[in-house]
């Protein structure tokens, strides 16, 4: 059975808006990790939404975040997980180092 919620019912304080990280039109509204692992997904202008219940919150960075998106990957590309969390690791790595390596040029 599918679970829905009311656009009345996210709150800051219990929910984080994720919009920005789709791809689609959609809204979507994550729990921060001390209420639990839901994601909310919004049609725009739909006062309805679908709760979706995920394994790992991505809120709680960075593993949690990495676990996710580890989880993500092997759904969409049948990528075993575990493999997909080393090049998220490593990709993390790559950026980090390349922006505190431009900090590093800007500020000297």
């Amino acid at each position: 059975m599918r679970e829905i919620i009311h656009i009345s019912e996210i709150n800051k304080e219990r929910w984080t808006d994720t919009s920005i990280v789709r791809l689609d039109n959609k809204l979507e509204f994550r729990e921060k990790p001390q209420y639990g692992n839901r994601h909310a997904v919004f049609n725009k202008g739909s006062e309805w939404g679908e709760v979706h219940i995920d394994e790992h919150n991505a809120l709680e960075f960075p593993n949690g975040t990495a676990d996710h998106l580890a989880k993500y990957t092997e759904e969409k590309t049948s990528l075993p997980k575990e493999i997909a969390k080393v090049g998220i690791v490593l990709g993390g790595l790559f950026v980090g180092y390349k922006v505190l390596k431009f900090l590093g040029d800007e500020l000297t």
